[in-house]
């Protein structure tokens, strides 16, 4: 696990394992997933967002974005600007999930659903 802090958010743990099997089960509808080998080929693309985050935890989305688009791994997968974009997007958007989730939980109002 990797736990990363910046300004405006709480320490957050980063499941690396269960980040990949949250996305092997969604990685086919994601742009150029079909022209890889499977999903272990296509993890780099996915796992560079994760990098961004874990490695340069000061950026914002914007300067984490410029990163990821830069990387070997979307260069590697022919992913153009608005391909990249979509990926990030959808990567980002997950970890702000957590980051949110963790937040609300450490204020005491987070309440989780039950069924």
């Amino acid at each position: 696990m990797n736990a990363q802090h910046d300004r405006q958010a709480p320490w957050v743990m980063i499941d690396i394992e269960a980040e990949k099997s949250y996305w092997r089960e969604r990685y086919q509808l994601m742009p150029r997933a079909g022209l890889q080998r499977g999903f272990e080929h296509y993890w780099p693309v996915l796992g560079a967002v994760y990098d961004a985050y874990i490695n340069h935890p000061t950026y914002d989305s914007d300067l984490a974005q410029y990163t990821y688009a830069k990387s070997q791994a979307v260069q590697m997968a022919g992913l153009d600007p608005r391909q990249a974009s979509e990926v990030f997007s959808l990567v980002w958007g997950r970890i702000a999930g957590q980051r949110l989730s963790s937040m609300a939980a450490r204020r005491g109002d987070f309440q989780p659903v039950t069924a």
